[in-house]
């Protein structure tokens, strides 16, 4: 038997070119987390040291995923399925793997019910530092306002939330819909298209400003590049007490905090990357489209990201500003940022907010926005292509799960950065492990080899087939178990919350709620599997040996 045998359904999506599939893809590594995530990570977690790990795990964990995860979904997509559980079934005849498979499919829209909330928030600063409301204001006092973390909204002491913010939040959610509803090529390719453009002008206009920037105090935006570039201290990735000593993080910790931010920012193990992957030809390229996506992903993080938001707040704020700002995620992009523009003068203006704070906000939504189309895109899959919805359903769908679980998210203290936890970091370790034990271990290295090779413009380096086979599986084991040994369990049991401090009881009630949320919908997703089980939609690849490889 072979896979010319099962050539998918004519309707099937595809994309319309290739440079909108690389851009499309482009946006979806390309997001909030190279501009937040990134610099926060970096300086809290062994800066010069941390930067070491972060090259390291890209080379051992990112690369060789993203690879895999092109494999899995281009293959998928020959047989008609652009989501996890169809994919994991071509692999195998075990009818279990389907299940494990929902797995794809629930996380990145656990990830993407919060993402588009923090995504509206970039939409909102961006309005507000055009409108000059932002000018003049305290950053910390506006930020509280905006999300109404005092409290007391809707007459309700213990619920956070602002009408300003659902307002942003609306728009945002409308506009993702949107170009969800009008499919692939003229919905999400045309958005890439757009925006990854507008997203680098914003970003290099950014960083051209941060690297003009005067002395002060004998600072420079130089000094402030030193922060990541200076890795004389990389001892301490293997010596605890050094590490603790120079950053009050173990080794361990700097470690997992460089190989979570190589899966956050790839997008890696979410199931999205999958989904993409699926919607192109059989015989297309995807090991030379794989590594181009990485490596647009890590010139916006390390180049433009890396090049902004730290040595723009070192010049006028210090070491100590630095690491006051990225000891929260938000902290530096709503805070600091808007502090340091308020301080910069632009075109005879004393303050710079108005244009800076309007093109640092609004290329993080751009950013926002291609990563949260890609996160929602495997469940518009799933109800699409799996329970044979039209495309506007399946967007109204999406819609509504997203519009009732955002709720706590938005109102309760702790929801967020729960399911963050599980589903945006932890989940996705796990998730990988699963992927590349199926792909190279039980499909077999030798068939994913060919599989990823089919049609490759390149020819990958053949060491990269051992550190598939052997040396990622191993690295992710390691991870689960000092993950979960040494931050998991102390999250589950309730000890530390996600953010490394003592839950409070608000924050209790958000985890109950967070976890109650992410079970039910796995629970859902599930059982939607094991009717479309049922109704023989996985049928075409049930018996298939792997050898039925290209």
């Amino acid at each position: 038997m072979t896979t010319t045998d099962y050539a998918p359904p004519e309707e099937r999506e595809r994309w319309g070119s290739r440079i909108g599939l690389i851009l499309a893809m482009a946006g979806n590594a390309v997001g909030l987390g190279n501009f937040l995530r990134f610099p926060n990570q970096a300086a809290q977690n062994g800066q010069g040291a941390f930067m070491v790990a972060y090259f390291i795990s890209l080379l051992l964990l990112g690369i060789p995923l993203m690879w895999m995860e092109w494999g899995i979904g281009r293959r998928g997509g020959h047989f008609g399925f652009s989501t996890c559980p169809g994919m994991f079934q071509s692999l195998t005849r075990a009818k279990w793997v389907k299940f494990a498979g929902a797995i794809g499919v629930v996380m990145p829209l656990l990830i993407v019910i919060y993402y588009v909330y923090i995504e509206s928030w970039t939409l909102g600063y961006a309005v507000q530092s055009a409108t000059g409301v932002l000018t003049g204001d305290d950053p910390a006092a506006h930020f509280k306002r905006y999300l109404g973390d005092g409290g007391g909204f809707l007459g309700f002491e213990s619920l956070q939330g602002s009408w300003e913010a659902y307002g942003f939040f609306g728009i945002t959610i409308a506009v993702n819909l949107w170009v969800l509803s009008r499919g692939l090529s003229k919905g999400i390719e045309v958005i890439a298209k757009i925006g990854m453009p507008i997203l680098l002008l914003c970003a290099v206009a950014l960083v051209a400003r941060v690297l003009s920037l005067p002395d002060v105090d004998g600072r420079t935006a130089l000094d402030g590049l030193a922060i990541y570039w200076d890795p004389s201290q990389w001892k301490a990735l293997f010596d605890n007490a050094l590490a603790e000593d120079l950053f009050g993080r173990t080794s361990a910790i700097i470690w997992l905090a460089a190989a979570g931010q190589i899966f956050f920012t790839l997008s890696v193990g979410s199931g999205a990357i999958n989904t993409y992957a699926s919607y192109v030809k059989r015989d297309e390229d995807v090991a030379l489209t794989g590594l181009a996506t990485v490596s647009t992903n890590e010139f916006c993080e390390v180049i433009l990201g890396g090049t902004l938001a730290i040595p723009a707040a070192y010049v006028f704020t210090g070491m100590s500003g630095v690491m006051e700002g990225s000891g929260s995620n938000m902290g530096l992009a709503f805070i600091t940022m808007p502090d340091v523009f308020e301080q910069i003068p632009l075109f005879g203006q004393a303050s710079g907010v108005a244009i800076l704070g309007t093109l640092w906000f609004g290329l993080l939504f751009v950013a926002g926005i291609t990563s949260s189309l890609a996160l929602s895109q495997p469940t518009m899959a799933f109800f699409q292509d799996t329970m044979g919805l039209t495309r506007r359903k399946s967007a109204m769908v999406v819609g509504a799960i997203i519009l009732i679980f955002v709720q706590p998210v938005i109102l309760m203290e702790g929801v967020l950065d729960e399911i963050d936890y599980w589903a945006g970091t932890f989940g996705l370790v796990f998730f990988s492990t699963i992927e590349v034990i199926l792909f190279m271990w039980v499909f077999g290295a030798g068939n994913a080899w060919k599989e990823i090779h089919l049609g490759s413009d390149i020819r990958i380096p053949r060491i990269f087939k051992f550190i598939m086979t052997w040396v990622t599986p191993i690295v992710l084991l390691l991870m689960l178990y000092t993950w979960g040994k040494d931050v998991a369990l102390e999250v589950l049991q309730f000890r530390d919350n996600p953010n490394g401090d003592p839950y409070t009881e608000a924050g209790k009630v958000g985890a109950y709620v967070g976890r109650t949320l992410m079970i039910t919908l796995f629970a859902f997703f599930v059982v939607m599997v094991g009717v479309a089980a049922r109704r023989g939609r996985f049928k075409r690849v049930e018996h298939l040996q792997p050898e039925d490889s290209a």
